[in-house]
Order: structure tokens, then sequence, then C-alpha cells
């Protein structure tokens, strides 16, 4: 499909903005907290959800489709980056209700030397009775540790770089013992690497878990409620999600995992939608200090650094007002509050940390309301993040 004249004019606009943007961002913010949204999380973040029903005319023939696009980035941990990616749109079958299934893929290489790789199948059989969802990456790049709490101070040198390869097997059917849309199986596997720890005095600590890497296998179960109009952009209904996973003996490190993630959309006129997310994440046993629930991101509370903070729980809420103001160009300001603790019972509400901010979207795909969105995020203390990608944080 070609797009139009005046569809080129906006994507241009939009992205001189995000350029302006980066260019003025990564020349005032060298001392700050400086979010990895970009390097770590892009290729996940754009393809990790489930597509919607297409849209076509008359009854629809059911053809198979790919669409690719390049994009460049820049944060002060990988430089300048290029990369690409794509998604392969295709049905397992020909009943006339079966949801597409897909292949997201996408790569980046920055000028120092970073890298990421990312393949995600997300398959529908059987009249949608059968989902089987099996990501996989592989990459080299620059993070960041802090330390455990929720008062660990900003330090010059918490950057280490690490090499890991990681994938996940979920299958999921019909529940017949739970209320519950989709339940299903997962099995994970992760190896990580501690390549460089620069001068991050915290990771010279023999005892602290995963201070040489890890690998690990995980089994585990997870449960889908969802009831959302759209899945890019949703206006009414909520989704909801709970996942545990254990790492048993057979790993480096013994620990189980829990998630839970709920979200409401409420819309007051048609894409004038006010969003709502709660999200707890919480860990147990001898966890690698790199799979600690962490504060920041993309996601959730952004403006902070992905593990800006760190420890066995984490929870958050956040909500979010979304709508377009003209043609393909669209607005959001959001504010949110977390913080993490070495367990539920000793979450301390007076230490919490902020986050607020605001963004700019563009109507990528009409037919699906897929956004292409660039976002500024600001929390305490002088963090903030600039995030670009596409679809909603939440």
């Amino acid at each position: 499909m070609l797009i139009n004249f005046k569809t080129k004019v906006f994507l241009k606009a939009f992205v001189i903005t995000i350029l302006s943007t980066i260019l003025w961002y990564s020349s005032h913010a060298q001392k700050q907290n400086i979010t990895d949204s970009l390097s770590h999380d892009i290729i996940e973040n754009i393809y990790k959800e489930e597509p919607n029903t297409l849209e076509t005319e008359g009854d629809s023939i059911k053809k198979p489709s790919f669409n690719g696009y390049p994009y460049a980035f820049y944060t002060p941990e990988s430089k300048l980056a290029f990369g690409a990616g794509g998604i392969f749109i295709f049905y397992g079958g020909k009943e006339k209700d079966l949801r597409p299934s897909k292949v997201g893929f996408g790569g980046y290489y920055s000028t120092n030397n970073q890298y990421k790789i990312s393949l995600n199948p997300s398959l529908y059989f059987f009249s949608n009775r059968l989902y089987i969802e099996a990501p996989i990456s592989y990459g080299y790049f620059v993070n960041k540790y802090w330390g455990i709490g929720d008062n660990t101070k900003d330090y010059a040198d918490a950057s280490y770089s690490i090499n890991t390869f990681s994938s996940t097997l979920i299958v999921q059917i019909p529940p017949k013992m739970f209320l519950a849309d989709r339940t299903g199986i997962i099995f994970e596997y992760d190896n990580t690497e501690i390549v460089d720890r620069f001068d991050n005095e915290l990771l010279l600590n023999d005892t602290l878990p995963g201070h040489d890497g890890a690998t690990l296998y995980g089994l585990g179960t997870d449960l889908v409620w969802d009831t959302r109009d759209n899945i890019f952009f949703p206006n009414e209904g909520g989704y909801q999600y709970f996942k545990v996973v254990f790492y048993p003996g057979i790993s480096d490190y013994t620990f189980a995992k829990m998630e839970l993630d709920m979200r409401a959309y409420r819309a007051i006129s048609p894409d004038h939608v006010f969003a709502f997310n709660f999200y707890v994440e919480s860990a147990l046993g001898e966890t690698p200090f790199y799979r600690l629930p962490a504060l920041g991101g993309q996601k959730h509370m952004r403006g902070y650094f992905n593990g800006r903070y760190r420890d066995n729980f984490y929870g958050m809420i956040q909500a979010e007002y979304r709508q377009y103001f003209w043609k393909r160009l669209g607005f959001v300001v959001f504010g949110g509050a977390g913080n993490v603790a070495s367990n539920m019972i000793e979450y301390n509400f007076d230490n919490l940390k902020y986050s607020f901010g605001g963004g700019l979207r563009f109507l990528f795909n009409k037919k699906q309301k897929v956004n292409l969105r660039m976002d500024m995020g600001f929390g305490n203390d002088g963090n903030r993040g600039i995030y670009f990608g596409l679809q909603e944080a939440f």
C-alpha cells in the first residue's frame, strides 16, 4: 500500500522532531541516569504482543503480508546505532475466526560494537485454541548496576557489559480449571556472561548472585484475560496477565519469579482514552542481580533507567491520557509512582519514586491503529529518559 503525500509530510515532520529531540537530549544529559529503552528493549517492544485480527474488504481473503523498516537511535551507552525490523503475518489454518500468526524480527549494531538480534514467532492454530510463542534473542551490550534496594546512590561507574542468549517457549490452550481466556506452560533458557565489569566495584563481590553471569532453566505457567477492543490502541476493555516461573537446581541459581500485569482502558470519546496500569513483580530465592525486579524502562516508570532500583519486590501504578489532535498526530501525558523492596511487607510508601512526562504520536498504520511514539519521562533526583518505538507503553 502506497503512502500518500500527506502521510509522507506528517511522517517527515515527526521524524525531524524526534531527531532534533535526540540530538538535544544527548548533548544535555550526559551526567543524568539515561534510560536504556532504545538500546535494549526496542526489538521486543515492537512485536511482543499478538497481532489483531486483520481487517480486509468483504469477507476477507487471508493473504500473508510482510512489512519491514529501518531505524536509528543514540544513547550514551550504545552511541549511534542502526538497525532494521520486520514482521511477517500469515494464517495457520482456514478457520474463519482464526487470528493471524506472525513472525517478528529485528536487529541493530552500534558504532561501539554493541548489537542485538531477535526473533519472535507467535502462532495460532485450531480456531485459536492453540497458541505458541517462541521468542529468541542474542546480543552484546552495556547495562548498569547501582546495587540492591530503594535508596542506592547514583555513581558514575555503574556500567558493565554482558553477552546474552535467551529463548522462551510458551504453549497456551483454553483452560479447564480457570476462568481465563488462555493458560499455558512456559519453558525458559537464559545464558548470560558478564564480559567486562569496567570500574563497577559492586560487581567485584563474589557473593553477589550472578556476578559472573549464569545459565538458567525455567519452567512455569501463565494466565491471560483479555477484553481489549484493540490490542494496539484500546478504547475500552482490560488486560490481565499472571505468570510464575521456577528456576530449579539444574540452573546455576535456584529461585522463582512472579509477575502480575493489570490494565484498564476507558474512552471519553473515540480515541480520547484514559489508560491505567497496576504492575507487580516479585522474586524469591537466590536470584541473579540482573534478573531481580527492576524499576524503570520504557513500559513502567518512564524516566528511570531500567534497573536504577532493584530488589526482590517491585510494585507500581501509572495512568496515561491519549488522544489524536490533528490528522494522524496525537499526544499523551502520563504519571506514575512505584518502588522496590526486599519483600511486600517492607514496601516503603514514604520513599516512593515518581515519574511523569508526555509524548507525541504518529498513526503509522491507520487500519490497525499502530502508533509511532516518542516519549520523554522525568523522575526523582534528575532522572530522565527518552523513548522511541512502536505501540503504546501499555
